[in-house]
């Protein structure tokens, strides 16, 4: 390690410690250390800085998510059709009501295989069939084969993607029970405790408390899972008097002005930065 890295490498910490977020992403930028200056920079609260060096990072989802929360969906998916990820690019132009852009791409994506992705497709095409004014049934005819086929993903990241997609499409409807039983089949999966603090922050914010869910992450045994049942009874409180429609009170889906169900911000699994 150089002396100059030894010496930008101590600034950004010393920034870091003293909450001076963007000198620090200042002085990873120096470094070349694009990851690091992206998460410093989100954590400064310039997402505008954070997506643009997420993105030449080569990081589509944190781009994505920055231009998400920034109102900018088109630039969004653009971080998603860089990598060849149209399905993803044609979500993002969907939770934000462009629905015709939308389709097209989805239109472009039949070439995906047969695997998680394509239940990933189908689900796409049938929120945005339900967006324009089409029936709830399609949708919810989904979420049952959703719900059966998350604890047998074994890659975690499809998992999760499938789960947050779901889930979403089950908030656009006002579905909360499907949300609360789509968290628990995940959660039920090997490694699933993971999603846990997930799943508390969904119900904490959809349906009031998360009182009901388990206190502790899976353990495997019948005793650590006893708690949380619930998640399969809140439909009694969350969506079951639309279940016929799958639309809100006023019989139209729900609002898209919702937060993003993605993982939390800053993690940082599989970076390999510096010395």
């Amino acid at each position: 390690m150089s002396r100059r890295t030894r010496l930008l490498l101590k600034a950004a910490r010393c920034y870091s410690e003293a909450q001076a977020h963007t000198e620090a992403a200042r002085c990873y930028d120096l470094l070349g250390w694009q990851w690091s200056a992206a998460d410093a920079y989100q954590r400064a609260g310039d997402l505008e800085h954070a997506a643009r060096t997420y993105r030449q990072a080569g990081h589509p989802e944190q781009a994505a998510r920055c231009y998400r929360l920034l109102g900018r969906p088109e630039l969004a998916a653009r971080c998603w059709q860089e990598r060849g990820r149209r399905l993803e690019a044609a979500w993002e132009l969907l939770l934000a009501g462009e629905i015709t852009p939308a389709r097209q791409l989805l239109a472009g994506a039949d070439a995906i295989g047969k695997g998680p992705q394509q239940l990933r497709l189908e689900l796409a095409r049938a929120l945005a069939d339900r967006l324009d004014g089409g029936p709830a049934g399609p949708l919810l005819d989904l979420f049952p084969h959703i719900e059966a086929r998350l604890p047998s993903l074994a890659a975690r990241t499809e998992r999760r993607l499938i789960l947050d997609w779901a889930v979403e499409a089950a908030d656009r409807v006002e579905r909360f029970d499907w949300g609360a039983r789509l968290f628990r089949a995940a959660y039920d999966a090997p490694g699933g405790a993971d999603v846990l603090n997930r799943w508390r922050d969904w119900a904490t914010d959809r349906l009031g408390s998360a009182a009901w869910l388990p206190s502790e992450p899976a353990d495997g045994s019948d005793a650590g899972r006893a708690e949380g049942q619930a998640a399969s009874r809140v439909d009694a409180t969350a969506g079951e008097p639309h279940a016929s429609t799958g639309t809100g009170p006023t019989g139209r889906p729900a609002p898209t002005t919702r937060p993003p169900l993605g993982p939390p911000a800053g993690t940082g699994a599989g970076r390999a930065e510096g010395p």
